[in-house]
Order: C-alpha cells, then structure tokens, then sequence
C-alpha cells in the first residue's frame, strides 16, 4: 500500500487553479495548517448551507458546495488559511461563505425562481 499524503486533496474548478495556486504559495502553509485549513472550509461550507436562506433551500449541501466552489473558492480557501484552521473561527468563515453566496446571487436568479 502507497504511504498516504499528508497534503489534502482539495477539489478545485479549473479556473480557480491559479488563484487557488497564488493562496497556498503567498500563504506557504505547512501540511497540518493546510489540512486544519481544508477541513474548517469543508465544516464551514455545511454549516453555512444548514443557515442557508429560504430562497436556497432547494439546493442540496452538493450543489450548495459546488455553487461556493465555483464562486469563491480561493476566497474561502484563504481566510480558511488566515485563521489558521482554527475551528474556533468557523463563524468568521460561514459569515464570509454567506456573503460570497449572496453577492453571486445579485447577478443570478435564485434556483427556486428559475422557471
């Protein structure tokens, strides 16, 4: 059996590969900051989909994810880096989550008025 990263794998859209590239190499994060980092966006992103507003529950946590994804990605993925990973700060990440999904939603229908 191979030895087992310690470097998580962290799915990214395509266009996001840069930025997401820029984050990681300004931050310089060492593996367990990364991990801590990828795992408080992860619990972020749920937590933030469980609060979402009423005009997005139809989404699933899968689309909700994607759609944050494709959105905001880098973004999440460098404060997640800024506050360390500490989980303590789960909020300050939901709250940002919110906004990036928010301010997306200003330039697109929400998914329950789409016809």
């Amino acid at each position: 059996m191979p030895p087992r990263s310690s470097i998580p794998v962290i799915d990214t859209p395509e266009h996001h590969f840069a930025a997401m590239f820029l984050v990681i190499l300004t931050r310089s994060p060492d593996s367990a900051t990364l991990r801590a980092a990828a795992r408080l966006a992860d619990n972020a992103a749920i937590a933030a989909w469980a609060l979402r507003p009423d005009h997005l529950v139809a989404l699933t946590v899968e689309q909700y994810r994607q759609l944050l994804d494709y959105a905001a990605a880098p973004q999440v993925l460098d404060l997640a880096l800024y506050l360390g990973g500490d989980r303590k700060h789960i909020r300050t990440l939901m709250d940002h989550i919110a906004r990036e999904i928010a301010e997306l939603l200003t330039h697109y229908a929400s998914p329950n008025t789409q016809g």
